[in-house]
This record gives C-alpha cells, sequence and structure tokens, in this order.
C-alpha cells in the first residue's frame, strides 16, 4: 500500500518537473523570437532603408547634408561680410567727399579774412607813420572803410543766403567782381535769381559782375 503511494507520489512528481521543463522552453522560445524581431527592427532602422521622414517629424539628416548646410550658411555670411564691407567703402567715400568740401570752404574763408587782415594792417601802419602826407592819409583811411565795409557785407550776404537752404557759402570779391560759391550737388535757376539779389542789394553791384557756381 505504501509503495503504490509511493509510486503515486513520484509519478506526480515527474509530470510536474515534465511541465516546469515544457515551460521552460516555451519561456525559452518566446525570448529567442522576441530577440530576432528586436534585431530586425534594429536593421530597418539603417538610414538607407528608412525613409525620410520617419516616427512623427522626426528626420534623419546624413553628414553631408550636415555640411553642405554648414557651407551655406558660410557662404550667406560670407556675402553679408561682402555687403558690410563694400557699404562701409562706400559711406567712407562719402564721409571723404564731404570732408573736403567742408575743408574747401574753411580754407577759402580763412584765406580770404587773412588777406583782409594783412591789407588792414599795412593801411594802419601807413596811418601811425607821421611823415606820410594828407593825401596819403586820406588814400589809407579810405581803404580801410572800403574793407571793412566789404567784410560786412560778405559777412551779412553769406548768412542770407545760408538761410535760402544752403549748407555753406564762401564769397570772393576781386577787381573782376564777385563770385559765389554754394554747397550744393545742382543750383535750380530760381537759388541762382535768389543769390544774385542777394549779391546786388548788399555789394551794390550790376548782375554781370556777379559769378554763381556750386560745389
Amino acid at each position: 500500500m505504501k509503495d503504490l503511494k509511493s509510486i503515486k507520489k513520484i509519478a506526480i512528481i515527474k509530470k510536474k518537473e515534465i511541465f516546469l521543463i515544457a515551460l521552460a522552453i516555451i519561456f525559452m522560445l518566446i525570448g529567442f523570437f522576441s530577440y530576432r524581431t528586436t534585431n530586425n527592427y534594429g536593421k530597418v532602422a539603417d538610414i538607407q532603408n528608412y525613409p525620410e521622414t520617419a516616427l512623427g517629424e522626426a528626420t534623419l539628416v546624413s553628414t553631408n547634408d550636415i555640411n553642405e548646410n554648414q557651407n551655406n550658411i558660410e557662404d550667406i555670411q560670407d556675402n553679408n561680410d561682402s555687403e558690410t564691407i563694400e557699404t562701409s567703402s562706400d559711406d567712407l567715400e562719402i564721409d571723404e567727399e564731404e570732408q573736403n568740401k567742408t575743408n574747401f570752404f574753411t580754407e577759402a574763408k580763412m584765406e580770404r579774412n587773412n588777406t583782409y587782415s594783412e591789407s588792414l594792417e599795412i593801411y594802419e601802419n601807413i596811418l601811425e607813420n607821421s611823415s606820410i602826407s594828407s593825401d596819403q592819409r586820406a588814400i589809407a583811411q579810405n581803404e580801410i572803410t572800403n574793407i571793412t565795409n566789404e567784410k560786412k557785407a560778405i559777412q551779412v550776404a553769406e548768412n542770407l543766403i545760408k538761410l535760402k537752404g544752403f549748407e555753406d557759402v564762401v564769397i570772393l570779391k576781386n577787381l573782376d567782381g564777385i563770385n559765389v560759391i554754394v554747397s550744393a550737388d545742382v543750383l535750380l535757376p530760381e537759388q541762382v535769381a535768389q543769390i544774385q539779389n542777394i549779391v546786388e542789394r548788399e555789394f551794390e553791384i550790376e548782375s554781370k559782375n556777379i559769378n554763381i557756381s556750386n560745389k
């Protein structure tokens, strides 16, 4: 009786062992197929087999694409730098031209004023000389008055011309007449007429003796 029970227990244990072994084999097979499936997905994820656009909006980009984009960015930067250099050169040329124009008017006025100062000094020295005649004294005094009045007329005329919209102007008087030079790219006929009227009135001179130009 005991032997029969023992045999039954052994049979049950063997059945359990067989069941566990079979279950283990099933799990091993499941694991094996899962690994192969995962490995296949890994192969699919190769750039050559994957479409350009994958999962959602993610895009696969090759090294060549990155290099090409980098080159494009550098080209754009180079173009921008070139444009900046060209613009800077243009600005420098404009600034230099404006500076030369300013220098012209400044130097012309300085030279004119120096000439007036030297002339005044000469006639004043003549007046201080006690040995000169009365006629010579009268002539020297008359020249001093003329120079002083001429300087005042120039100052008034230049200021009035500037009020007409000109940035700068210089008036030079000589034996032949009066030269008026204004800072302007072009001179319109009505502007010439305005300048001419001012100079005629302030210097009491005929229009044929007035020369008007721009710089």
